[in-house]
């Protein structure tokens, strides 16, 4: 699963160079921040890479079973965070796709159903079949792991908003469109024409935009945390579950067992239950 993920974002990232999806102009200047940096300003694309990475690093180590292997809280991280991608791809960005009969080529459906459908419904069944949070109760997860699940998208945000603070601070990027260096451009309608625009306009739109970016900050760590929260009780309420019927089956089967008296040549009696046990 992994080499298919790696292989995928690998094929993405050259199909797009290759062919100038992304190099609008040749006269940009490089920056492995802004423009070289476009590919990993994608969350898609970043989700995809945490699966990827965490499913080769089990795969590497899982003779020994390092700590990094056992630690479930790990495989619930990664199952969220490309879940919400999943989400986000189902109830945005595929409508949005049809409604607006956007021209997309045969090759960038494949891919993207791939990252935004297939791998994560393989993540979330893998972690459900695999997953074991017996040890660990709601309010350890929420006392000891929860605010280390928000580390990454924290992470994200602060990315994007520096990529956005080196856009305005730097005139060799003026050229640049604004949806190279935010990849979620049409959450603001605005532009940055920093040579027709007046001082009054270009705050307007910087303050338009950064109210923007705060309002999907919110809208989206509300996913994140709602689908966390979500997949830590579900897999709660699995494991009670099957506790039960485990400790039900136990009882039953005491209640089945059957008790054999054997009364020996020198009188002692030898006691068997049904599974050949002697008491």
């Amino acid at each position: 699963m992994c080499s298919s993920i790696f292989g995928m974002l690998i094929f993405v990232y050259v199909e797009h160079m290759v062919n100038s999806h992304w190099l609008r102009n040749v006269d940009y200047p490089f920056s492995p921040v802004i423009f070289q940096g476009q590919f990993l300003s994608f969350f898609t694309f970043q989700s995809n890479g945490l699966v990827a990475a965490y499913f080769l690093i089990r795969v590497i180590f899982y003779d020994n079973q390092i700590r990094f292997c056992k630690n479930k809280t790990l495989l619930l991280y990664v199952t969220s965070y490309i879940t919400v991608t999943f989400i986000t791809y189902v109830t945005v960005l595929f409508p949005a796709t049809l409604a607006n009969k956007y021209e997309t080529r045969i090759i960038d459906w494949i891919y993207s159903l791939f990252l935004h459908i297939i791998t994560p419904i393989s993540t979330i069944t893998y972690m459900f079949l695999n997953i074991d949070f017996s040890q660990i109760t709601v309010k350890k997860y929420f006392k000891n792991y929860f605010l280390g699940y928000l580390v990454y998208p924290w992470f994200y945000t602060i990315y994007l908003i520096f990529r956005i603070f080196i856009f305005l601070s730097d005139d060799r990027f003026s050229s640049i469109p604004f949806e190279i260096v935010y990849p979620y451009a049409p959450v603001s309608s605005k532009s940055f024409d920093f040579g027709n625009s007046s001082a009054e306009d270009m705050i307007g739109n910087i303050l338009y935009t950064f109210f923007s970016i705060f309002l999907l900050f919110i809208v989206v760590h509300t996913l994140f945390i709602i689908v966390n929260i979500s997949y830590l009780f579900i897999i709660r309420k699995m494991e009670r579950n099957y506790e039960k019927k485990h400790n039900l089956s136990n009882v039953e089967n005491k209640k089945n067992k059957k008790t054999i008296i054997i009364k020996l040549k020198n009188g002692e009696e030898k006691t068997f239950d049904s599974d050949n046990t002697i008491e």
